[in-house]
């Protein structure tokens, strides 16, 4: 840890007996971590009656662009890198109430072979540290199939050079299988009671980005042919952001031992899915069916990794045998926030979303953060 970031130390606000105080965000350079600092930052300039606790962001860069921008908004950058310092983490976490621990995948840093590494370090930091509370998010469930997809290359196999050897459970075969193992780490280095788990089972919305560059090129929307029939669930990064803020201003007896999934209000098909699309773009739209495998080098082309392309496909169940996988729109988003989450229809009426899908709109990598929306509720301080 920097020097700057030790003298931000004094401003951590003191954990207190039912759990309030300082908030930790761990992948606050990723895109999820990213909305949700911002939305605990926003949230009691909104709601004056809510006390502004310090909010800190665990980043491995503080100059990247992105970093600044959470520091301008008034988060405490904590710089380092929990892969190459583990150790830092303890450190980073003294004085911290709750830990939000983001393990994004979509990230520079993390993939199938060091997931569960990430997390395992930050929650044994957790339990050194005394943190009060964690609030975990996975978009897995052990209700979810269990078959490694066919089209998902192995992993690299456990290196031995200098007498170092991976750790086993490192060399799960998928996304599904690193996320579960955090989330019984979790489990078994703190009681229920001090724990909160938030499913989220694909971020539908901001992530169809990753489709813009083919949608531009070849006016059509890439989708696996023999597959639109398929449900799939979804839900919306701002929504899941807020979720979070309202559980880490709450007391921790609130929400502990709770396990929450955040749908959005709609079960869409994929050929549903597609007709959205193009109303939401204001334009036919033909779905380009291919296999698996092509969809995959698509996005793979987009995202520059075809790890991430994984990740999605990963998340989204269209990887995985899907007999048996329990669809459902939970009214937990309502329950926490009082708002229901939004459509594709909400996404699209952003002023900044359409243009990405057109020529020239500047479609990228990187889904762009849409405008928040104020709460119609806000927990009890």
């Amino acid at each position: 840890m920097n020097s700057s970031t030790s003298l931000l130390r004094s401003y951590s606000a003191p954990s207190t007996s039912d759990g309030k105080g300082s908030i930790y965000v761990s992948g606050a350079d990723g895109e999820k971590g990213s909305h949700i600092v911002q939305h605990l930052l926003d949230l009691p300039q909104r709601h004056p009656h809510l006390p502004p606790y310090p909010v800190f962001a665990g980043v491995p860069d503080a100059s990247t662009a992105n970093a600044q921008v959470l520091q301008r908004k008034g988060a405490h950058l904590v710089e380092f890198d929990v892969f190459e310092q583990p150790e830092k983490a303890v450190d980073a976490l003294q004085g911290m109430a709750k830990l939000i621990l983001v393990v994004d995948p979509l990230s520079d840093r993390i993939t199938r072979n060091n997931a569960f590494d990430y997390a395992r370090a930050y929650i044994d930091a957790a339990k050194q540290a005394k943190v009060s509370h964690v609030i975990f998010l996975t978009p897995f469930s052990p209700l979810d199939p269990s078959t490694s997809p066919s089209v998902t290359p192995p992993l690299t196999p456990p290196t031995h050079d200098g007498g170092q050897k991976r750790s086993l459970l490192s060399q799960a075969t998928s996304y599904r299988s690193q996320f579960l193992m955090v989330e019984s780490h979790l489990q078994l280095q703190f009681p229920a009671s001090q724990i909160t788990i938030l499913r989220y089972p694909g971020i539908l919305h901001q992530h169809l980005v990753f489709f813009a560059k083919h949608i531009i090129t070849h006016n059509s929307f890439p989708l696996p042919g023999k597959q639109l029939q398929i449900t799939v669930e979804s839900c919306n990064m701002q929504d899941i952001a807020r979720a979070v803020s309202f559980i880490a201003f709450s007391p921790t007896t609130r929400h502990s031992s709770s396990v929450y999934k955040l749908t959005g209000p709609q079960l869409l098909t994929l050929q549903e899915l597609s007709e959205r699309v193009s109303a939401g773009l204001g334009r036919d739209l033909p779905v380009d069916a291919m296999d698996m495998r092509r969809l995959r080098d698509v996005l793979s082309e987009t995202m520059g990794s075809d790890d991430k392309a994984i990740f999605l496909l990963e998340m989204w169940g269209l990887q995985q045998r899907l007999e048996g996988r329990r669809f459902e729109v939970t009214r937990d988003l309502e329950q926490l926030t009082g708002q229901s989450g939004k459509t594709i229809g909400d996404y699209f009426k952003d002023d900044n979303v359409k243009h990405i899908f057109t020529p020239g709109g500047g479609a990228g990598p990187h889904p762009s953060a849409a405008s928040n929306t104020a709460p119609a509720t806000v927990p009890i301080a």
